[in-house]
């Protein structure tokens, strides 16, 4: 029954309300500056006071780095993700979690009455900040890897499991210096 409640605890429980805000026609520097200054892993992309988009180190690795682009010359609008995923503040813990993974994204903007309110993140669900038990992790001889389904006997051999093989090291563990 442990499980349930956590599914059905309230989204407010999980929301960043201080998020980073970024122009589209920032640059991707300004953008990375801002990200890392608050240690988190992304930027809402805000136009006329409305979300159109979100900036990710992930974008910024693999779409300016890895692509050879100048950070300093290269907008944010030309490496955001949009139309960005959203979800209603008055929504479960739950709820975030079946559409993150039904739309495979990591991140959901947080909407009431068609404001954005904040941001919650799969790392701020699983990385310890708060604790939510999942039920399709639990198996008969213990608790599986949602990755690669591999069975483990708790969820501490979980954590070190998935910050080893699928996320990074210290990342479940609540060690965000790297990220």
């Amino acid at each position: 029954m442990e499980i349930r409640k956590s599914l059905d605890s309230p989204l407010t429980d999980y929301v960043t309300r201080d998020f980073v805000k970024v122009s589209p026609s920032d640059s991707v520097s300004t953008a990375a500056k801002a990200i890392m200054a608050k240690s988190t892993g992304e930027a809402v992309v805000v136009k006329d006071g409305k979300p159109i988009g979100i900036v990710t180190e992930r974008d910024i690795l693999y779409k300016v780095v890895a692509g050879g682009k100048d950070p300093s010359r290269t907008a944010v609008s030309t490496v955001m993700t949009s139309p960005v995923e959203s979800i209603g503040i008055d929504m479960k813990v739950g709820d975030a979690i079946a559409k993150m993974s039904k739309v495979g994204v990591r991140r959901l903007l947080v909407m009431k009455d068609d404001k954005l309110v904040g941001i919650i993140t799969q790392k701020k669900i699983v990385s310890g900040q708060v604790n939510v038990e999942l039920p399709e992790l639990v198996t008969p001889t213990g608790i599986a890897c949602p990755y690669c389904g591999a069975a483990l006997k708790n969820a501490e051999e979980l954590s070190k499991h998935m910050d080893q093989l699928h996320i990074g090291e210290g990342l479940l563990t609540g060690d965000s210096r790297k990220w």
